[in-house]
């Protein structure tokens, strides 16, 4: 249940990333660089999703006394972002979001596993 959760914050950051762009005027951002910027912060991503999902954290984890709404940010939300960077057009938007999600459940499915598995 945890994981459809995080997935469903992914895709509602995704599309409100995609909203926003689409009110703006879309991405000024030439193609390349915005795809490359989309995978670093990905794989930036994805890095914090398998650290998320082996030391077991909750959806929002953080705590701080005065962090000023930092705990939304976890590896759902910034995989949520990249998917603006791939915005380019608004289907390359839609489909990475979606290639983003799939492989978001795969990770948090294979290393909670082994999480179960070590235990």
């Amino acid at each position: 249940m945890d994981t459809i959760k995080k997935v469903g914050y992914l895709i509602v950051v995704g599309l409100i990333i995609m909203l926003i762009l689409v009110a703006t005027g879309g991405n000024n951002i030439p193609t390349d660089m915005s795809f490359g910027i989309g995978i670093l912060i990905s794989l930036i991503g994805f890095a914090l999703a398998i650290w998320e999902a082996k030391t077991n954290k909750p959806m929002f984890y953080s705590y701080g006394k005065n962090w000023f709404g930092g705990y939304i940010n976890n590896g759902a939300f910034i995989l949520g972002v990249s998917a603006g960077f791939f915005a380019t057009k608004t289907m390359y938007g839609i489909v990475a979001l979606g290639i983003l999600a799939v492989l978001y459940v795969i990770i948090c499915t294979v290393f909670k596993s082994k999480n179960v598995e070590a235990k």
